[in-house]
């Protein structure tokens, strides 16, 4: 196993529950009503019933990838919108979490197995309706996944796809930190759990954001997208994540919040492209299209291996090259 991918289970073992903080984003009311308008049209609809609307009917198997504690297995199985469906996550505790629950609830239908998302086979034309939710800007290996995911599906199968596409964690730099930092520092010191925001990455899990801004470019390679919606976070989830919410009023922290939400609804308004987080039905691409796609899928892949190896290639050689100097010079000698 690749040691990064060995650090991130150890993390994700051991935080299993970290998207359950009160303080996330998305757990916060007002913030969950926005992001329901921003990708349903209306406040109170959830995303996977107005996928279930979409889809307009049931699917026979379903996979969720990354599915962590099963809250979207349960989820679905409750709303009657698979038959059955498998939840693959690379933490054996969160696994083991997601089962316990499905029994504490009674839910029946859900089958779980470890697989590490990196390095995943999967069955060819197996699936009627895939799922990621919060997991795939987890994966180094986007475009090898998305391709063995898109020869999984069946023919009529749909891709669901709610995920950070915001920066990957090597491409922060100060230009894209500007505004949010302009927001930040406007704010009460007290308000503040650090003196200067920092990039919206948990440094110790190697695998955050790791191609994240690679998830919608391969997506749309590979896959036909019918239904693309942005719902931002591209500042409420940074700064939010920053405050000491401890020295912060319940008032304050809602002003605050109407007016972070404010300004990312005429963001997404003028550029959509500025957000950090999207949801989104897609399914296969069909003849030439997918031929191509795959092809291009192919290709990126191939310049990737060449990026990352190359250096490496030019430091062994360079290695190879002081050895046999040194040998010159000592024969010299």
């Amino acid at each position: 196993m690749h040691k990064a991918d060995e650090e991130a289970q150890a993390f994700w073992d051991k935080n299993q529950h970290i998207n359950q903080d009160p303080t996330y984003w998305m757990a916060q009311p007002i913030c969950r009503l926005a992001i329901n308008r921003r990708i349903c049209g209306e406040p109170t609809v959830w995303p996977l019933e107005a996928f279930k609307r979409f889809a307009g009917r049931r699917f026979k198997r379903g996979l969720s990838l990354g599915s962590g504690l099963g809250n979207l297995e349960r989820a679905a199985r409750h709303m009657d919108l698979c038959e059955e469906i498998e939840g693959i996550d690379g933490s054996e505790a969160s696994l083991e979490a997601a089962r316990s629950k499905a029994r504490e609830e009674g839910v029946t239908g859900i089958s779980y197995r470890y697989g590490n998302l990196n390095t995943l086979r999967l069955p060819r034309a197996r699936y009627d309706v895939v799922f990621f939710h919060a997991s795939l800007h987890h994966v180094r290996s986007v475009e090898k996944l998305l391709a063995r995911v898109e020869r999984a599906m069946s023919p009529d199968a749909l891709l669901f796809v709610e995920e950070w596409v915001g920066p990957a964690r090597t491409e922060w730099d100060d230009a894209k930190m500007a505004r949010m930092r302009k927001l930040y520092d406007e704010l009460p010191i007290s308000w503040k759990a650090v003196p200067t925001l920092q990039p919206p990455i948990l440094v110790d899990d190697p695998s955050e954001a790791v191609r994240s801004s690679a998830i919608l470019p391969a997506i749309h390679r590979l896959f036909n997208v019918v239904v693309e919606r942005p719902y931002g976070g591209h500042l409420t989830a940074v700064i939010l994540s920053q405050l000491a919410h401890d020295k912060v009023t319940d008032d304050d922290r809602q002003a605050l919040l109407d007016r972070l939400l404010a300004l990312e609804d005429a963001d997404l308004v003028v550029n959509p492209a500025c957000t950090f987080h999207t949801a989104l039905v897609a399914q296969r691409k069909t003849g030439r299209a997918r031929v191509v796609g795959h092809i291009l899928n192919c290709l990126v892949r191939l310049s990737l291996v060449a990026h990352y190896w190359a250096p490496i290639g030019l430091r062994a050689a360079r290695a190879r090259a002081r050895r046999v100097a040194k040998r010159v010079v000592g024969i010299s000698a």
